[in-house]
């Protein structure tokens, strides 16, 4: 078992039982990742009504509340497992906004209470990609990013998702999208090429 890995389980178990330290820890230890696969995935109608960090907070918790029927063997199933909870969420919220498109004003409401975001990020270092001007600044290192993706098709945006910040292999995209592994490294080096395209005529 890899040390971050064993550093992870150490953090939810001591998170679960209530240690806000452990949990601190975890989230910053993962925010980043997690707060990519969000946003990419929230695409623009989301993301415009609802605050990003708030979905990457209700998916540590649901993932720490569902811990115990999770058997991780690698850094890289728990960022599978991780992936599972992001699209629920994404979809979940996505059926809620389709749910009440009639009325526009009504505000998607987190998982979480006031209270409990408070007493997430009390104690994180400033210097914490959590704090405000972290932050700020990783969604500023996004925006273009995001507006590049949103201009691939659905399986070009999830294969660059699914290899760049979720850590899937070729042999697993492939099994994801009913083609080989070869095929699979095809679509993704084309993805690659168009978003680079994209990124460098914007």
């Amino acid at each position: 078992m890899g040390g971050r890995l064993e550093q992870t389980l150490t953090l939810v178990k001591r998170a679960k039982a209530g240690d806000d330290q452990a949990l601190n820890l975890l989230l910053s230890n993962y925010m980043d990742r997690v707060l990519k696969m969000v946003r990419l995935r929230m695409g623009p109608s989301i993301r415009t009504r609802l605050e990003s960090m708030d979905v990457v907070q209700d998916v540590m918790f649901r993932a720490i509340k569902a811990f115990d029927n999770f058997e991780v063997r690698n850094e890289a199933t728990f960022l599978h497992w991780i992936r599972k909870i992001v699209q629920n969420e994404i979809n979940n919220i996505a059926d809620y906004q389709f749910a009440d498109k009639r009325n526009p004003n009504k505000e998607m409401q987190p998982v979480l209470e006031e209270g409990q975001n408070k007493s997430i990020i009390s104690n994180i270092p400033a210097d914490s990609m959590w704090s405000p001007t972290g932050q700020l600044q990783l969604k500023d290192e996004l925006a273009s990013l995001e507006t590049a993706m949103d201009q691939l098709d659905a399986e070009q945006k999830e294969i660059i998702i699914m290899r760049e910040y979720e850590e899937f292999s070729f042999k697993e995209i492939g099994q994801f999208m009913s083609c080989t592994p070869d095929a699979a490294r095809m679509k993704f080096a084309r993805a690659l090429d168009k978003l680079t395209d994209i990124l460098n005529n914007s």
